[in-house]
């Protein structure tokens, strides 16, 4: 039986960034700099990479490729040799997003990694370099019988976009959905690259998959939705504000953004001091970094003492997600 809400469902919601403080004048509210948060959250970045975690580590990556800049290339470039396949298929697809040309060595290497998921990031990679031999390296992996291989040719087809040599993956993402053997966590991933390539006809579903009695099903749905720009996605948002289950506010929080009611970001601050009432550490630290990720997207400057705090966290994934948050409000409030 499926459980409510799992950790991959909140965990594709992780991602990471930092700062120091000044006092608004006369009011008596302390207020973090900008300045203050992004130097926090890079030092936040630097210790998940060091983490014995690797869940961590692959978190930290993703921050760091949404971030950017000659610091987090180097960083990722680490990373490509890690120990552990997870982590490597982070590093690779970080290296992708960044386009870091000096990595391109590395990434030709990963092509005859053990790990068959880390071939095809390192060939997303280097499809992001310009390279056009991977054409169909991912068509094998995505009518496949292995769940995870085809799951992470979803989301790396999700990520090379509409491009003229990707022409085809709307399709071919369609016959992922419609396998009928296909298991449903393949589904709802193929579901949400066809978001992400912004194919209004996937709408229906997404909407049933926010209907569904599972948080996690939900949770997937948000991320799928918030990319479309239909009234209907929009609209079911609003609705999943009011999901009986807190983790499911949140992520529509987030979702809505700039959109979301004053109410709404008052709900997250509140979740941002969340304590789970039979004391599950599991628990707390996954409210509260879907609330940090909330206030990344939907924040104002008056939330920046509240993202300083959960970047001190006792949490290492609290204060990882709470990076990701800095990453968010800082690029939309301050255009990082």
């Amino acid at each position: 039986m499926r459980k409510k809400v799992k950790g991959r469902a909140w965990a594709c919601f992780f991602l990471l960034f930092m700062l120091t403080g000044s006092i608004l004048a006369g009011s008596g509210c302390r207020q973090v700099s900008p300045r203050q948060l992004h130097w926090r959250m890079e030092e936040v970045l630097v210790q998940a990479l060091q983490s014995d975690d690797a869940q961590l580590r692959c978190h930290g990556l993703e921050s760091l490729a949404e971030l950017g800049g000659p610091q987090a290339a180097t960083l990722i470039q680490k990373e490509l040799s890690d120990p552990t396949p997870a982590v490597r298929f982070a590093a690779a697809v970080a290296a992708g997003d960044t386009q870091d040309h000096t990595q391109r060595e590395l990434l030709e290497n990963l092509l005859y990694d053990e790990n068959d998921s880390v071939k095809l990031a390192a060939a997303y990679a280097l499809e992001k370099l310009g390279d056009q031999r991977f054409k169909n390296w991912y068509d094998s992996a995505l009518i496949g019988d292995n769940p995870q291989l085809a799951a992470h040719s979803c989301i790396l087809l999700s990520k090379l976009g509409n491009t003229a040599l990707r022409s085809d993956s709307k399709e071919n993402l369609w016959r992922v959905l419609n396998k009928p053997s296909q298991l449903p966590a393949v589904k709802l991933q193929a579901a949400e690259a066809l978001a992400h390539l912004q194919d209004e006809k996937i709408l229906r579903n997404l909407l049933a998959y926010a209907a569904s009695g599972y948080a996690d099903d939900r949770l997937i749905a948000i991320s799928g939705l918030e990319k479309l720009a239909a009234e209907d996605a929009y609209s079911m948002l609003v609705v999943l504000v009011d999901d009986p289950q807190l983790e499911v506010q949140l992520a529509a929080v987030r979702a809505l953004g700039t959109r979301a009611k004053e109410e709404d970001i008052d709900l997250a601050r509140r979740a941002i001091r969340y304590l789970d009432e039979i004391g599950d550490p599991v628990a707390t630290a996954r409210v509260r970094g879907l609330a940090a990720l909330a206030l990344g997207r939907a924040g104002n400057d008056q939330d920046t003492t509240l993202l300083y705090q959960a970047l001190a966290d006792q949490s290492m994934y609290v204060r990882v997600a709470a990076a990701r948050a800095t990453i968010d409000f800082l690029r939309r409030r301050y255009q990082l």
